[in-house]
């Protein structure tokens, strides 16, 4: 049933420059900012100290009902109980399995700050709140006036479990605070980012393969190479072309894809946080590499692609030796699979390396043709030579002094919000499309630059001049990245 809002209406609430027949479209083109504390919504005056959104922003968050209210009353009460936001981000902080240092420090304030925020009746400035719900993998833009701030009850209580240890999992192998929080942060970035990028109208560039595939059966290397071969082919890759650069590859894909630093055991995961589901890369241990690292990624895409949910839970993280070894499971022995034919498909691996009678310059001709590290190059070599030759071939003696490292062209491409950002303030967790996205939000006045500098994690001064650098750095050049890859139709 269509609505009809009298314009007297919609002119009142969004002012005389704003156009259109209904909300959505008078908040788009609405130059009035609301401002938010911990307890209410208000128009924007010069001696608010709040948090200033636009219309847009409002009008998603709240509704069009609050923001009548606001422009009648002056004023509107957000806070839907009064043990709110204490009792959502206490809860949420226990279910993770946190305690309050450990918030503060990821949040950047004290202490002091996060039992504040937690103690029923008191006021912390907004800005306090809405950081501490960022790492806590909440809406804080909703903090106090949706139940719970639309955290993903799942998701904290994987990555609680993920934690402790259990009869299935190795001490060694669970997740530190510090990791815990680092992957509730990335849950958060890919969640905001899909958001972002429905806001700005973006669609992928590239389709998703689908269905899922729930086929382990052995030979499992042969259910990865089959998957890896049929992704190949919907992305329009040629049998034999290198993948120049995974992580554009990733983002015309749509899958949000978030670089962190968990240390020196894990290698990577894929995480959902409601609808949302994208990859976390580290960017430590041998991951510095960028050709291990290209590896990472596309194992965590062969479990985003092709594993049902139900083998991913809300979180699946992945250890080196997962990858690197191919220990784990039937469904890390698949993504392995999936991975190093993804990237090297064993068709245009034999034909590279027939007639090299070396077994070292097999080896490093795959790597610096392909953007493979060492060791899975290696085994993809021999695996290849025992299919194709139905001989042994003994790659695992090769000396890594006569292995190639990734050229400046790898390095280039695959790091290029690595080594240099136009606001080092903002981490690396949300450089790259996501800050992207940001930067193209605020140009376009969908959001403010309170929200921008927030979601950034940064300051409004260190924003002033840069969105331009920003945007241009969220995308790599095309140039020899694969961009002229055309999809085949999903049959």
């Amino acid at each position: 049933m269509r609505v009809e809002y009298p314009a007297a209406e919609l002119e009142k609430v969004f002012g005389p420059a704003s156009k259109g027949s209904n909300p959505e479209d008078r908040a788009r083109t609405s130059d009035k900012i609301f401002v938010r504390g911990q307890t209410q919504l208000a128009l924007d005056s010069p001696a608010a100290t709040g948090f200033r959104m636009t219309a847009e922003q409002a009008l998603r968050a709240f509704g069009y009902h609050t923001l009548q209210e606001v422009t009648r009353e002056g004023s509107f009460q957000l806070i839907q109980s009064r043990e709110e936001p204490a009792k959502t981000l206490s809860e949420r902080r226990e279910q993770l399995g946190l305690n309050a240092d450990q918030v503060a420090r990821v949040a950047g304030l004290q202490k002091a700050d996060v039992l504040r925020a937690e103690t029923i009746g008191e006021i912390s400035p907004i800005r306090n709140l809405q950081r501490m719900a960022q790492a806590l993998a909440l809406d804080e833009q909703v903090l106090s006036f949706v139940p719970q701030a639309n955290g993903d009850a799942e998701l904290g209580v994987r990555l609680r479990t993920l934690s402790r240890p259990n009869d299935l999992q190795a001490n060694d192998n669970r997740l530190s605070a510090a990791i815990v929080l680092q992957l509730a942060e990335a849950a958060w970035v890919a969640s905001r980012q899909l958001e972002l990028s429905d806001w700005l109208g973006d669609t992928p560039a590239l389709p998703t393969p689908t269905p899922t595939s729930d086929d382990y059966h052995s030979p499992i290397w042969q259910r990865g190479y089959e998957l890896a071969a049929r992704t190949r082919e919907v992305l329009g890759l040629g049998e034999e072309e290198p993948i120049h650069n995974v992580r554009a590859l990733v983002d015309r894909l749509g899958i949000p894809l978030v670089q962190a630093e968990i240390g020196t055991r894990f290698a990577g995961a894929t995480i959902a946080n409601g609808q949302a589901r994208g990859i976390v890369v580290n960017t430590q241990g041998s991951n510095e590499n960028v050709w291990v690292r290209r590896m990472t990624i596309c194992h965590e895409l062969g479990h985003l692609i092709w594993d049902p949910p139900g083998r991913l839970s809300k979180v699946k993280v992945d250890t080196y030796a997962d990858i690197e070894n191919g220990h784990g499971d039937e469904v890390e022995s698949r993504a392995n699979a999936f991975a190093i034919a993804f990237l090297a498909p064993p068709t245009a691996v034999r034909n590279l390396i027939d007639g090299l009678s070396d077994v070292a310059t097999k080896v490093a001709v795959l790597m610096d043709r392909f953007g493979v590290g060492a060791v899975a190059a290696k085994h993809h070599v021999a695996n290849v030579y025992r299919y194709y030759y139905h001989r042994e071939l003994d790659t695992a003696s090769v000396r890594q002094n006569r292995l190639p490292q990734p050229s400046d062209a790898w390095l280039a491409r695959e790091n290029w919000t690595n080594d240099f950002y136009p606001v080092p303030t903002v981490p690396i967790t949300r450089r790259g499309r996501f800050a992207g996205y940001v930067a193209r939000a605020l140009k376009q006045k969908q959001i403010s630059l309170d929200t921008a500098a927030l979601w950034l994690r940064t300051s409004p001064s260190d924003l002033s001049g840069q969105l331009d650098n920003i945007v241009s750095l969220s995308t790599p050049s095309l140039i020899d990245s694969n961009a002229d890859a055309q999809p085949q139709p999903l049959a």
